[in-house]
């Protein structure tokens, strides 16, 4: 009876969400409803070899995330996340590893053979837009694997000059590997199955809060002004988008292209600068690219895109230069924000 009360628990074990994965980041800030925005049961697609269910969305208008859990019709089939191989650790494919004492210290390969697998297939999900204007900036991928073999994929895609309402093509992507999985097998991607949906992404909250600064600050220490801030206010995260120029290209060039700009608390007693920090919103990490040319050598202008969390809306921000390379830091400069319209922060975005 105990055993059936277990592989019950096991079978009723809820799977984890977009929170689930993206909670797992250190200063990062989940809102206490950003599970309110996303959208549940959204499509599913199948074939002879496996169902695909996208179980949680949201889109923003300019970030989409999606749960999608695909789940092999045969109990000998093996899903794999999409960079693992057969000599990577099983415990790569867990989304909570096991501390020093509980990790399951076995390769893919042995899993396979030890398992009783007879066909193993790598999984990969992507959202594309339909309309070519509309241009997918970069992602993320996560992935776990569950007791029941279902693989649960966490997909996050960034896009520019986004509509309201995006058409996107799903792709699932299903690769077999050699047979029998050993560390000698590779993948046969000339062999892969394709399954494909169209859908219709609508942005959670139509109305963007924004608020702009535009008044020039210089830096001459690390030879460069900052021309403007805007900050947009989304469901589940703030856009932070700063402007700057060059303004002295040897002081610059003295850093190697390793300019950056942190946002940081004024008030904060943290040891280290980096615990100085705003958090983070949800979709992490963050860009700097040139603005008035390609190349960044001869560019002399510079946007920096990254997120905040929702709970760091403020009416002026502390701005800090740093070196990304040798993590040396230069002046801190404030900004201070006034509400701006819409057509404001798209005249700012140049959209």
């Amino acid at each position: 009876v105990l055993c059936l009360l277990m592989a019950a628990a096991v079978a009723a074990a809820p799977r984890a969400g977009l929170l689930d994965f993206i909670s797992r980041y250190a200063n990062t800030y989940v809102p206490e409803d950003a599970q309110t925005y996303v959208q549940t049961d959204v499509a599913t697609l199948e074939n002879e070899l496996v169902t695909a269910t996208v179980r949680e969305l949201y889109y923003d208008g300019k970030v989409a995330r999606m749960v999608v859990d695909v789940t092999p019709k045969a109990d000998n089939i093996l899903l794999l996340g999409e960079d693992m191989y057969p000599e990577d650790a099983w415990e790569n494919m867990k989304l909570h590893p096991g501390g020093e004492e509980n990790q399951d210290l076995r390769t893919v390969s042995q899993v396979y053979e030890e398992d009783g697998y007879e066909a193993a297939y790598a999984v990969s999900v992507g959202l594309w837009p339909v309309d070519e204007n509309t241009l997918s900036t970069g992602g993320v991928m996560d992935y776990y694997g569950n007791e029941d073999g279902t693989l649960t994929i966490y997909q996050q895609e960034e896009y520019k000059n986004a509509p309201e309402e995006l058409t996107a093509r799903l792709r699932v992507l299903v690769i077999p590997w050699e047979a029998p999985l050993t560390e000698g097998s590779k993948p046969l991607r000339e062999q892969r199955q394709e399954l494909n949906q169209l859908l219709t992404l609508t942005q959670t909250a139509a109305a963007t809060e924004a608020y702009l600064c535009t008044q020039p600050v210089e830096l001459p220490s690390v030879g460069v002004r900052i021309d403007g801030l805007l900050i947009e206010v989304k469901p589940q995260e703030l856009y932070a988008t700063l402007d700057f120029t060059v303004t002295d290209r040897a002081a610059y060039d003295a850093l190697d292209s390793g300019l950056w700009f942190e946002f940081i608390d004024p008030e904060s007693t943290a040891e280290t600068p980096y615990e100085q920090r705003l958090m983070e919103g949800l979709t992490g990490g963050g860009s700097i690219s040139p603005v008035d040319c390609d190349d960044p050598a001869y560019a002399n202008q510079f946007r920096q895109r990254e997120t905040l969390g929702r709970n760091e809306l403020h009416q002026a921000y502390t701005i800090r230069a740093f070196d990304a390379w040798e993590k040396q830091r230069y002046e801190t400069v404030e900004l201070v924000m006034q509400p701006a319209t819409p057509e404001e922060a798209a005249a700012f975005l140049g959209e």
